[in-house]
């Protein structure tokens, strides 16, 4: 008996549903950009946090050029909408290989940036790879994300009113 679903769940717009994995994959994926944003928002003498998570600025910059990618993914997935621009559904048609691309590359800058003693030192830092392997495998196995990635909304015919007089 197969696991899947006999029928797929849609959206309001006839479309299947992200699933919430997607998002909380992405936020794992999207975490220099948010740790920076949380530290721009924090008081200027609390500003040194930034350093708790990348010790080196180099390494900041490094895992901010690697999840660049999912920012115009995120611009995509917003004008995944009947209304929206059509011009980025080619972006969204390789958003599985981008998130694909981008865990992998993350994965191995995180694990190379792993001090030698991280699980006497530090192992909480050691979340985020094994969080990243498991992301890498469900984007290669999820039928339902391929999906997803397959399609892209019609837009709405406008309305015209026909004057029968």
């Amino acid at each position: 008996m197969s696991k899947a679903p006999l029928w797929p769940v849609l959206d309001d717009y006839g479309l299947h549903k992200v699933p919430l994995r997607f998002y909380w994959l992405l936020l794992l994926l999207l975490r220099p950009y948010i740790s920076w944003i949380l530290v721009l928002t924090l008081p200027q003498d609390q500003r040194s946090m930034l350093a708790l998570f990348y010790p080196l600025q180099r390494d900041f910059i490094i895992a901010c050029a690697v999840a660049a990618p999912l920012l115009l993914l995120i611009a995509a997935l917003s004008q995944r909408k009947p209304k929206g621009r059509r011009g980025w559904r080619h972006i969204w048609r390789y958003g599985g290989l981008i998130m694909l691309s981008v865990a992998v590359v993350d994965l191995v800058v995180s694990v190379s940036h792993l001090p030698s003693q991280v699980m006497l030192d530090a192992p909480w830092r050691i979340v985020s790879p094994l969080l990243l392997i498991i992301g890498c495998i469900w984007l290669l196995r999820s039928r339902t994300l391929k999906a997803v990635f397959a399609e892209w909304p019609e837009p709405i015919a406008p309305v015209t009113e026909t004057n029968t007089n």
